[in-house]
């Protein structure tokens, strides 16, 4: 599922390496247990090594019930107990910010949003996985992994493959066939399909109980999620090669036309819209259509207890203009391993890949909730009879991109949110916005020494 990451601080990691350089000097602590608060001071934890066939994994407080029934499945099978520590979004990116870039040791396995990896597989604080498969004697196989979500885990071909995908989630374009099936229309396939459309419905639909659109409005991660699909339609991105800003181009002011106009065409109050708000908007029926989706929007939308549009919903990828090749949007959750703790290494290789494999993929698919990594388990006929939109989710990850791949992500996402947000808002016109966030970008891009002056 898509994770919101407005609560980040936006903290270069110069500035985080030199906090945790101050937490070092105040000595080590006790690590926390699962299910206490966490400090948020984010001291370092103690680098004892896990001993007689353990090793702790960090990870998320929403991903640890889900997985785990696997972890215990996992201990009984190998007598190798898998200790979860855990914590909310941010305070995971921040604490492994720390541990892992100091080489603390404090964790033998770390769960990675996928916008993290230029930082923590970009600067060599993560283990060449195929390499130590190779030094251990034990198989890796590529193959049947979705391409896109495998090539997450390689930040360069030098650095190697250095994190394995075990959530696979993907934004996709999601449809109300009924309602394309009374305008007599077929699945839109560009950005101008989606207007149109979506004008129809509001002509056809004028009391106000189905929308032509959903989008998300929030400042942050959620408008800037919404946005960036449209932007890469219309044939550009945040940033170019050289990472210069790329959102005063003539594609860019086209893309936020788009986005201003579906704006107008989305439910009221969309500026508080954030991902729960879409998702109930999907699985109540109140809109037709919604091009920032994920997949555990659409378990709601299949979930009878609570959806009034069970089985009237289809997924793809994204739409694109004219010439312009689609990409939905990853976001992925990798298993890494920290370089230098090699004293479990081989452990946590072996969890790693046994969480990953098609067994305890479709387990986590059809228990858990959480999307598959791995084609086989897409294709697979109980999943597909279960959950019928598996096809529609696989187009869309077979054509899927990153965020920008840059250790300065969160910062630009913050910044490019605030500005898009205030367009949809009507606060500002569409072009100040792009204008704005394009000056802000770049100037945080010369601060961090990326571009010149």
């Amino acid at each position: 599922m898509e994770r919101e990451v407005s609560g980040i601080r936006k903290l270069s990691r110069r500035r985080l390496i030199q906090s945790a350089a101050a937490a070092g000097a105040l000595g080590s602590l006790t690590a926390l247990p699962v299910g206490a608060e966490p400090s948020h001071s984010h001291q370092i934890r103690t680098s004892k090594r896990a001993q007689g066939g353990k090793i702790r994994f960090a990870l998320t407080t929403d991903d640890l019930p889900r997985v785990q029934p696997l972890l215990d499945q996992y201990a009984g099978e190998t007598g190798v107990a898998v200790e979860p520590i855990a914590f909310p979004y941010a305070e995971l990116y921040e604490d492994l910010n720390i541990n892992v870039t100091l080489g603390t040791c404090a964790y033998d396995v770390v769960s990675l949003d996928d916008p993290w990896m230029p930082l923590f597989a970009g600067q060599h604080f993560l283990t060449n996985l195929e390499d130590l498969a190779a030094r251990e004697g034990m198989s890796f196989d590529r193959a049947d992994f979705v391409p896109a979500f495998i090539s997450l885990g390689t930040d360069s071909p030098a650095l190697g493959l250095q994190a394995i995908p075990w959530i696979g989630n993907v934004q996709v374009y999601a449809w109300r066939q009924d309602v394309m099936q009374e305008l007599g229309r077929d699945r839109p396939r560009t950005w101008d399909d989606v207007i149109a459309v979506a004008t129809e419905v509001q002509a056809a639909r004028p009391g106000g109980d189905l929308f032509g659109i959903g989008i998300r409005g929030q400042p942050g991660n959620s408008a800037a999620t919404t946005f960036l699909p449209i932007l890469r339609g219309h044939g550009a991105d945040v940033f170019d090669s050289r990472w210069e800003p790329q959102l005063e181009t003539d594609q860019a002011k086209a893309a936020m036309r788009t986005l201003i106009a579906l704006a107008q065409l989305a439910p009221p109050g969309v500026e508080k819209i954030g991902h729960e708000e879409l998702g109930q908007e999907l699985y109540t029926g109140r809109i037709a259509q919604a091009a920032d989706i994920w997949p555990n929007q659409m378990l709601q939308v299949y979930d009878p207890a609570r959806s009034t549009v069970t089985g009237k919903v289809a997924i793809g990828g994204q739409p694109a203009q004219p010439g312009i090749q689609p990409a939905s949007m990853t976001g992925n959750w990798l298993l890494g391993i920290p370089v230098e703790c090699s004293a479990n290494a081989r452990e946590a290789l072996a969890f790693a890949l046994w969480l990953t494999a098609p067994q305890q993929q479709k387990r986590l698919l059809l228990e858990r909730g959480l999307p598959p990594t791995r084609l086989s388990v897409f294709a697979d006929p109980e999943a597909v009879e279960k959950l019928p939109f598996l096809p529609g989710l696989v187009e869309a990850a077979m054509n899927a991109a990153p965020r920008p791949r840059t250790i300065h992500y969160p910062a630009v996402e913050d910044i490019l949110g605030r500005w898009v947000a205030q367009a949809i808002g009507a606060r500002v016109s569409g072009e100040e916005a792009l204008s704005q966030a394009n000056r802000e970008i770049r100037g945080l891009m010369v601060r961090e020494g990326v571009l010149q002056e």
